[in-house]
């Protein structure tokens, strides 16, 4: 999928994934906040934020969060829907060039990194690297099943993170039929 593809579903219909409204994504957000943790996190980043469902959850265990999305249609929901929580920055902005350089603690990827080409997904690897504070902690969520929208499986993507020197992985649930979960952290 393009950004134009992904700015005409949100224009379109503002949850057209049902974030607010599907059981999957209930139960997908709360099996994601466990592999998190309590926090708190001193800073942040949920990569792929949409229309900031999840970022509203994951807002109370940080001390700062930063949201990234490439979709101006829904960093502009996210922003009404976290308005509410200064320390949440809400940006707009593509991966992997518009990484922010900040040192994070805790990186959320949940069901974006695999619409991403292999080259953009080791280049969004490389500026993760940079910006991973040792010890933080990646969590990496992605839907099971393939789609001409998206270039990578899950398998895929979570097969590419695991092989990452400067990752080791922590918790490899498995997930569910529905969804891989990974939690990795950074050497």
């Amino acid at each position: 999928m393009t950004l134009a593809d992904f700015e005409a579903r949100y224009r379109a219909d503002p949850d057209p994934w049902g974030y607010t409204r599907r059981p999957y994504e209930r139960e997908k957000y709360a099996e994601t906040l466990a592999a998190c943790g309590p926090g708190p996190f001193a800073c942040a980043l949920e990569l792929g934020s949409s229309i900031g469902v999840f970022s509203s959850q994951l807002a109370p265990r940080c001390r700062r969060l930063v949201t990234l999305d490439a979709a101006p249609t829904a960093v502009a929901d996210a922003r009404r829907r976290l308005a509410d929580q200064p320390h949440v920055e809400v940006r707009l902005g593509k991966i992997p060039a518009e990484l922010p350089a900040e040192r994070f603690e805790l990186v959320v990827a949940s069901e974006i990194l695999y619409y991403l080409s292999e080259l953009e997904l080791e280049d969004t690897l490389a500026g993760l690297e940079r910006c991973m504070a040792a010890g933080s902690r990646l969590v990496a969520v992605h839907w099971r099943p393939t789609g001409p929208e998206r270039p990578l499986t899950a398998a895929d993507v979570h097969c590419m993170l695991r092989a990452q020197a400067w990752l080791e992985a922590v918790q490899h649930s498995g997930g569910t039929d529905e969804y891989l979960l990974d939690v990795l952290e950074r050497r």
